[in-house]
């Protein structure tokens, strides 16, 4: 059965065991599927309060009370169902790391979210130049500015700033600029 939020997920994935043995459930414009031993859930909302995927993984103490220990916001179908599945699958695991409250905002609105600006780093005086670098990586690498993430690598001594995204099962760099443009 395909639904207007996610597809089904994936046979033999923990999600598909949360949605057979635990439970799926959907309202409006969010998708919640609840671990068998409701130890988590897992909320999906599409395009509010963000625009894409709002994916949220809660861990359920025994008073019935959730709180967050993971959260990203994705603007792909089937990249949010694939993340969606990947954090069923690493929610001990990351229960297990999670020692105190989250660290960002309990609720994300869509004013607080523009993913088309990255601040400059300190090194750069220059916005509108690390704005530029950033732009031409974005483009030459041909994803959304909403997928990649910001790294550093350190190649021959000195420290350069690249965007990595997924791509299935490979994890994929595009250079955009020096730390230090000096």
């Amino acid at each position: 059965m395909t639904n207007g939020i996610l597809p089904e997920p994936p046979e033999g994935s923990e999600l598909a065991r949360w949605t057979n043995d635990g439970q799926r459930y959907e309202r409006a414009n969010i998708v919640t599927f609840v671990h068998p031993d409701q130890k988590y859930s897992l909320a999906v909302d599409v395009d509010d309060p963000v625009y894409g995927y709002l994916i949220r993984l809660w861990t359920v103490d025994e008073d019935g009370r959730d709180e967050r220990i993971g959260q990203t916001v994705i603007d792909d179908c089937d990249l949010a169902l694939q993340v969606t599945c990947e954090m069923a699958a690493a929610a001990d695991d990351l229960a297990a790391v999670h020692c105190k409250p989250s660290l960002g905002p309990d609720t994300v609105y869509r004013e607080d979210v523009d993913r088309s600006e990255l601040d400059a780093p300190d090194e750069w005086d220059d916005g509108e130049a690390w704005e530029e670098a950033l732009e031409d990586a974005f483009e030459e690498a041909g994803i959304p500015r909403s997928k990649g993430t910001l790294t550093t690598k350190t190649i021959d001594g000195r420290d350069y700033y690249y965007l990595q995204w997924r791509e299935g099962e490979k994890v994929t760099s595009q250079y955009v600029a020096p730390v230090n443009p000096r």
